[in-house]
């Protein structure tokens, strides 16, 4: 009897990973996990590496809308005043990107319980998730296993690359039932919102009082001139600041970067240009539209404020800037993606004159690794818990910003870094049609299928001789 087409035809899992880094991913396959899959490509998140716009930014493809802000708890620009993040509705708040996720569905003590015993939680969130693929009538399920943040924060590097293993070993178990039960292959791709640094978290104390010297008022809803708001939600190293005048951008960065866990302070001068801030001085990201993409100019004003002076060697040598000093978005990908602030020129600009965070920030504060300004009950939890707090993101730090993609070995290899834009456009066409136009019923997606999906491979790079010369300079930049 001949087999039909469909039950020679895989369905997919979609399996997000929260904060799980390239450099985990790669320690487990040096142990023999994942053989079944390619090598680990390293994934950028946006800046701020954090799980809203993370998802916001991975999900567009899909027809998503914009994350409404960068936390669950938020300033709300429009609204003016802090919003979300409440322990009595937190369940009922649902981010845009959370609506696609087909399992699992836990409210904020599943959450608490992913930092009591993240094995457990981790065990119980597969448990759902393994019945969901094996009964869902979905071609393609998207699943997120959240319980892998409590190992960032709480273990080291070691427990959370054993758990890995031992998730490898789970979604073997998995491919077997569901060919037993549904007759059809599974395959699997697997992907983190962001990476997670491995310092033990420092509170940076209140940043308020700097910014009271400079001259400006923190306050909780904006209305004179002067008026700032700075709020972070989470065990994070960033910040956001919102200025009623934002003409005083460069006064209130400029109260930022004298402080030791502060790395840089950047915000918009125009539409086409952000300003960058440090110690050790200041760079601008300039940008211009181009027939095959955007391209990027970094002007260093001393101090080489992003670290890029190794990049932009590599990139001369290949001959791969304009007569004006602008060099292609993706040739500036590849050689800066294993730098110490992987692919800053599209993450600043695309933070602070973007659209994925509807409630955009006039500057945005990436601290140092290991350094916490936010949720100061989250961080007291950690003393309690004897001082084991480890690891934060946000940052535009290496350890914040690479995340993981690995793709199952029967799918086509993807490239050896790809942006969080990028990455599961593959994908897209499938998931748009089991969920219509757009993840909302609307056109988004429909937008999307035209903008997003003409790259034919995996990582959405482009293959001309150019690229080949930017893969190679990146070559020179080794994974971390």
């Amino acid at each position: 009897m001949a087999v039909s087409s469909t039950a020679r035809t895989p369905r997919t899992l979609l399996l997000a990973l929260d904060a799980v880094p390239y450099r985990v991913a790669r320690e487990a396959v040096a142990r023999g996990a994942f053989a079944d899959f390619h090598r680990p490509t390293a994934m950028v998140a946006p800046f701020p590496s954090l799980t809203h716009p993370s998802f916001s930014t991975l999900f567009e493809p899909f027809g998503i809308e914009p994350s409404w802000g960068y936390e669950i708890r938020y300033f709300d620009v429009a609204a003016n005043r802090l919003v979300g993040g409440s322990p009595v509705t937190y369940r009922d708040q649902v981010p845009p990107w959370s609506t696609l996720f087909d399992a699992p569905r836990r409210g904020v003590v599943a959450k608490i319980s992913n930092y009591v015993s993240a094995s457990m939680a981790a065990m119980a969130e597969l448990d759902e998730i393994a019945e969901t693929v094996l009964t869902s009538e979905r071609e393609v399920v998207v699943a997120y296993l959240g319980a892998t943040d409590g190992f960032m924060h709480l273990y080291e590097d070691a427990s959370l690359a054993d758990f890995l293993v031992q998730l490898d070993a789970r979604l073997q178990d998995l491919r077997i039932r569901h060919s037993r039960i549904r007759r059809r292959p599974l395959q699997i791709v697997l992907f983190s919102d962001h990476g997670c640094g491995r310092e033990r978290v420092h509170y940076t104390g209140s940043l308020r009082p700097v910014l009271r010297e400079a001259g400006l008022r923190p306050v909780e809803q904006l209305a004179g001139p002067l008026d700032v708001v700075v709020h972070t939600f989470g065990i994070v190293n960033y910040t956001a600041l919102f200025l009623k005048d934002p003409t005083l951008a460069c006064v209130a960065a400029s109260a930022m970067t004298p402080l030791p866990a502060v790395d840089l302070a950047a915000y918009a001068s125009g539409a086409r240009t952000v300003e960058v801030l440090s110690r050790q001085g200041r760079a601008q990201v300039r940008w211009r539209s181009a027939a095959d993409g955007t391209r990027y100019s970094y002007v260093d004003g001393g101090g080489d404020v992003l670290r890029l002076a190794g990049a932009t060697s590599r990139l001369a040598v290949h001959d791969l800037f304009d007569e004006d000093g602008y060099a292609h978005e993706d040739d500036w990908l590849h050689a800066s993606a294993f730098g110490p602030y992987p692919d800053p020129l599209r993450r600043l600009a695309d933070a602070l004159t973007g659209d994925r965070v509807r409630s955009r920030a006039t500057v945005l504060v990436s601290l140092g690794p290991g350094w916490s300004w936010g949720w100061r009950s989250a961080f007291a939890g950690g003393l309690v818990r004897g001082g084991r707090l480890k690891g934060t993101h946000g940052g535009l730090d290496r350890e914040s910003s690479l995340g993981l993609l690995l793709v199952d070995a029967t799918l086509e290899e993807p490239q050896r870094v790809v942006r969080a834009a990028d990455a599961l456009v593959p994908f897209a066409p499938a998931v748009l049609e089991e969920h219509g136009r757009g993840a909302h019923g609307d056109t988004h997606g429909d937008r999307h299928r035209v903008r997003r999906l003409g790259p034919p491979s995996l990582g959405g790079v482009r293959g001309s001789v150019r690229d080949r010369a930017a893969r190679a300079a990146a070559a020179e930049d080794g994974p971390v």
